[in-house]
């Protein structure tokens, strides 16, 4: 691992930086160890690296003190746990939420200051606006998005349930080892841990500049596991509900406002990817979804096709990208029998046709 001269100034390039220092060491491995142990190994040794690096380097000062302060109000945080996977995906959620305390502050300040009279007499209309602080530059975002991948990967994924999303085993050979590596259903631990790593995802999300980095890759997965915190039914050999009947309402609220926020076509093509996709849809890496999963998108398929231009949200869901080959007909079929079958929740058939008719 190479180690960087950080400034005491720059914390947000602080933490970064370190992001990558804890991650990198993934590589040299003995020829007699199996590619999980290789990976569990180094998740173990840069953990405890970390840890000792946080302990006696005074440039991290700063760094320790966000690290503390988002440990102190973090009620999920389990110093003692056994899980080497799941003590590795609690630093990387605590440097994060230490990341966006950190630029939450400083963009505070940067909206709060008003620019010197001196600068604002020197300043010509064609120079450019100083950059807020939590402008991101290309190198730290590679970095952060690594780490979102470390964290989705190891600490999202493996607590789906079967049929909720794309499996890992299905997007790259490092998700085929992180599947064997991981035993992730484990109630009432796993869904406490669904729900631990969706929150602080939704917490970085808070901030524009984060929110960017979190749903460019990882919106599916956060939605799938919204979906199964909120509307998963209980099983009856389960004693207890690992949430609360306040926590899934919670959740139920958090994908309601995700969804009105994102551009439709891309909801409309991740609930399509969610339910499965219609036969006529070559989705790849779907694998068959639970029936309360296919009711629950397939509803809100519908409130999106309801909407103001919710007929175009779903041409576009299916159609762009098209090379206009034989498979953009199949699409076409698909996203006519999208439209021509009538909600369930529709008062009325008369009055989903009224609705969708002078759209097409």
């Amino acid at each position: 691992i190479k180690l960087v001269a950080f400034t005491s100034q720059a914390t947000s390039k602080v933490l970064v930086c370190f992001l990558t220092f804890v991650l990198k060491e993934a590589s040299g491995h003995d020829a007699q160890s199996s590619q999980q142990d290789v990976l569990l190994a180094a998740l173990e040794a840069n953990r405890t690296l970390l840890l000792e690096r946080l302990q006696t380097d005074g440039s991290f000062e700063e760094v320790r003190r966000l690290q503390q302060e988002a440990t102190a109000a973090a009620g999920w945080f389990c110093s003692d746990t056994q899980d080497a996977t799941w003590s590795f995906v609690q630093e990387c959620l605590l440097l994060l939420l230490a990341l966006t305390r950190h630029l939450s502050a400083e963009l505070q300040r940067f909206q709060q200051q008003t620019p010197p009279p001196s600068a604002a007499r020197h300043r010509t209309p064609e120079m450019a606006p100083p950059l807020p602080p939590d402008v991101l530059s290309v190198a730290q975002q590679k970095t952060l998005a690594a780490a979102l991948q470390f964290v989705v990967s190891l600490g999202l994924c493996p607590y789906l349930a079967p049929g909720v999303g794309v499996p890992l085993g299905r997007r790259s050979a490092f998700g085929s080892m992180v599947e064997k590596l991981v035993c992730g259903g484990a109630e009432p631990a796993g869904g406490r841990r669904l729900l631990t790593t969706t929150s602080v995802l939704l917490q970085l999300a808070e901030l524009s500049s984060l929110a960017t980095l979190v749903f460019t890759r990882h919106l599916g997965d956060v939605m799938a596991a919204l979906c199964q915190l909120g509307y998963q039914p209980h099983r009856e050999e389960q004693r207890v509900s690992p949430l609360t009947a306040e926590e899934c309402r919670t959740c139920k609220e958090s994908l309601r406002s995700l969804l009105g926020k994102v551009y439709q076509p891309i909801v409309v093509k991740e609930l399509l990817v969610l339910q499965g996709g219609p036969k006529q849809v070559e989705i790849r890496g779907l694998g068959s979804a639970p029936a309360w999963l296919r009711r629950l998108c397939g509803r809100l398929l519908s409130e999106r096709l309801m909407q103001p231009n919710g007929v175009q949200g779903v041409v576009r869901a299916v159609l762009e990208g098209g090379t206009g080959g034989e498979s953009d007909w199949r699409k076409c079929d698909a996203v006519a029998r999208i439209l021509v079958a009538c909600p369930q929740q529709s008062t009325s058939a008369d009055a989903y046709f009224s609705n969708v008719c002078p759209q097409v």
